[in-house]
Parts: structure tokens; sequence; C-alpha cells
């Protein structure tokens, strides 16, 4: 199991109501092609990763989803 999350990296956490921003920012990735998983820590905290390789594009994406919420 450790090496499937060496793989992974968190890129963005959110909690309580802004917890659904991770469901739109995972729809968002899908969208332009980008692979990623949502974890969800105790009853409100969601995480989503994406793999090390695509980092760079992750970033850019986040800015643009960022610019638009």
């Amino acid at each position: 199991m450790a090496l499937f999350w060496n793989r992974w990296i968190p890129v963005r956490t959110e909690g309580g109501s802004r917890a659904e921003l991770i469901d739109r920012l995972e729809a968002h990735f899908k969208a332009n092609g980008l692979k990623s998983k949502i974890t969800i820590e105790g009853n409100s905290l969601r995480r989503i990763h994406v793999l090390k390789k695509d980092a760079d594009l992750a970033k850019v994406l986040l800015d643009a989803f960022d610019e638009e919420h």
C-alpha cells in the first residue's frame, strides 16, 4: 500500500462548507485529462491528490480553477 501513495501528492484540502469544492476541482481536473484521487479524513476534511508526474499541470489547472471560483 505504501508504494501506491508514494506516487500521489496532495494538492488541495478543504473542510466544512468548502468541502464541495474538492468535487468541483476533481471534475475540472477530469475535464482537462488529469487523473486524481480524493481521500476523506474525519467527517469533513476532503483532500485531492494527483500523480507526482502531473504536479506542474495540476498547479496550472488549480490557478485557473481559483480564478473561476
